[in-house]
Order: structure tokens, then C-alpha cells, then sequence
């Protein structure tokens, strides 16, 4: 397979599980290439993160290849939308879903090496809201085989009741909203009609926790501000490792420098989704924090 834009489906746990691929017009087989994996929120799916994370363009002007996976729901129809990842947390009705979306992105991360020339070194992962939890439970479960990973809207402490400490130490980047209702930047329950019971730390808390198992310097070694966007970077730790922490002032439940899919707005999901900081842009600043940290 050369560049261009590809569907994949592949059959995993009794499933028929898909995902998306965006290869940038610069690739070549005989070059291994790194791979962003990118993750959609809950009730998402891949096209609504593609949109709203413009990886693509990072894509085609740095040359790494872009997947996007699809979760999962269990309606007998629209397979392919209102989809959650199983990123641990117990549903409202007290169950936890059976499904094995770890093991799903494994053999993602095979079947894609049987069609792309993969850079195994540099295989990163950033995702959004559900989506962001999920990313940290690779961090946690798949850090042999991720080298850094990027959240956005969705925090979580290295030690939790859903997964084991990480393998190793591990670079990770957080963006965060002020104004974010749905992971509150201050810690607790986000909104009620949630399919998960979603209650976490405080941002700071959470990120305290990285830092200190990274075996990062406690206070930041770099503060930055990029008008109401605030970051403060902690390293070097363990093996070269960083966690940064990007906070913004004027953020709500939303990509920095990204895009509200249109279906939000019909349905009257403006309010609770809150404002888009437009003074940085997150699939940027992920690509350079990325390629700075490889396996």
C-alpha cells in the first residue's frame, strides 16, 4: 500500500472491529515510518476526532502515517457510530464492559505492519475525552509497545483501581479546559447522563502523579504562556522522559486549536462542550513532543 486515505476491518474477539488510515503523499515502503494513533471520544468515532483533530494535515506536512480505531456499542444498528472505548470505568448500571480493546489494538497494530512499512520504535497514541482514558490505559498496559502518548480532556493518575503501574517510565502530554464540565479540571463526577461513571482527580493531582513516577524534578523546568494557554513543562525524569501539562484558561471540553463536529451544534451540545483555545494547536504540539520521544 502506497499514500491515501484507507478503511480496515479485521475480525478480533467474535468481532467485526474497523479503523481508518491516512497515509501522507511523502511515503515510501522502503522507509519505516512512524504511527499516530488517535483516539475518538465517547458516542465518537474516527471521522468526528479526524475532523475535529486536523491530524491529517500534520500528517501529510511531517510525514508519519495516522490511524484513527473505532470503539465499540452495542446497538443492533449504527455499528459504526456512538461508539465507547473500554477504558476501564464501570457503566451507571454497576457492569463493566467485557469488551477487549487492548488486545483490539494489538492486532490493529499487526494487521497495520502487514500493510505499511512501521517505525516499531515510534509508535505514539493521543486521544480525547473516553478516548483520553483510554490512551492513558495503554500507557499503562501497552508501554512496550507505545513510546509516548498525548491526552486531551480527559485526566488520570498513574495509580488507579482500573490498571497496573506502567512498565516503564513514559512521556506523556496533557491538555486540560478551566471550563471543561465534563472532566472537571478541578477533579469529580462529570455530567449525569454519562454512560460511565466518570470521577477523577484534580488535573494537577493527576499529573503530580506522572511526574513523580517518571522520576521528574518536582517543580516545572520550563513555564510558557501562549495567550490564555498556559504550559508547564517537568523533566528530564527517567530516561529522558517529560510530562507536560498544557492548561487552558478559556478551554472547555474540546480540542485546542481544532474543530466542533457540526452534529454538536444541531443537537445543542455547544454549551456543554464549552469554548476551542485557539492559541495553540494540540496535533502540533503533539507531533514535535512526539518525535522527541521515541522508544
Amino acid at each position: 500500500y502506497g499514500p491515501g486515505d484507507y478503511g480496515r476491518r479485521i475480525r478480533f474477539q467474535r468481532r467485526t472491529r474497523f479503523y481508518k488510515i491516512h497515509v501522507p503523499a511523502d511515503y515510501k515502503n522502503n522507509v519505516s515510518t512512524p504511527v499516530v494513533l488517535v483516539f475518538h471520544g465517547g458516542g465518537g468515532d474516527p471521522e468526528t476526532i479526524r475532523y475535529t483533530s486536523g491530524m491529517d494535515q500534520v500528517a501529510d506536512r511531517e510525514n508519519f502515517i495516522v490511524v484513527y480505531p473505532a470503539g465499540t456499542n452495542s446497538r443492533l444498528f449504527l455499528k459504526d457510530r456512538l461508539l465507547l472505548w473500554n477504558d476501564g470505568r464501570q457503566y451507571q448500571n454497576g457492569s463493566y464492559s467485557k469488551v477487549d480493546d487492548m488486545g483490539f489494538v494489538v492486532t490493529l497494530l499487526d494487521d497495520l505492519a502487514e500493510l505499511f512499512n512501521v517505525d516499531r520504535k515510534r509508535i505514539y497514541a493521543c486521544g480525547y475525552s473516553n478516548g483520553a482514558q483510554f490512551t492513558y490505559r495503554l500507557a499503562k498496559r501497552l508501554s512496550g509497545k507505545i513510546a509516548a502518548v498525548a491526552m486531551v480532556a480527559g485526566q488520570r493518575p498513574v495509580k488507579d483501581d482500573f490498571d497496573p503501574l506502567p512498565t516503564r517510565p513514559i512521556s506523556i502530554m496533557q491538555f486540560s479546559g478551566l471550563q471543561d464540565m465534563v472532566a472537571p479540571y478541578s477533579g469529580g463526577s462529570g455530567p449525569k447522563e454519562s454512560k460511565i461513571i466518570a470521577v477523577s482527580p484534580s488535573v494537577r493531582k493527576a499529573i503530580k502523579s506522572w511526574v513523580a513516577f517518571n522520576e521528574c524534578p518536582e517543580e516545572p523546568i520550563e513555564v510558557k504562556r501562549v495567550g490564555k494557554a498556559l504550559m508547564n513543562r517537568y523533566g528530564p525524569g527517567h530516561n529522558r522522559t517529560e510530562v507536560i501539562l498544557w492548561t487552558l484558561e478559556d478551554g472547555g471540553h474540546t480540542w485546542p486549536g481544532g474543530k466542533v463536529v457540526p452534529s454538536a451544534r444541531i443537537l445543542g451540545l455547544d454549551e456543554k462542550i464549552g469554548n476551542v483555545n485557539r492559541d495553540i494547536n494540540a496535533s502540533d504540539l503533539m507531533w514535535e513532543f512526539f518525535k522527541s520521544h521515541p522508544k
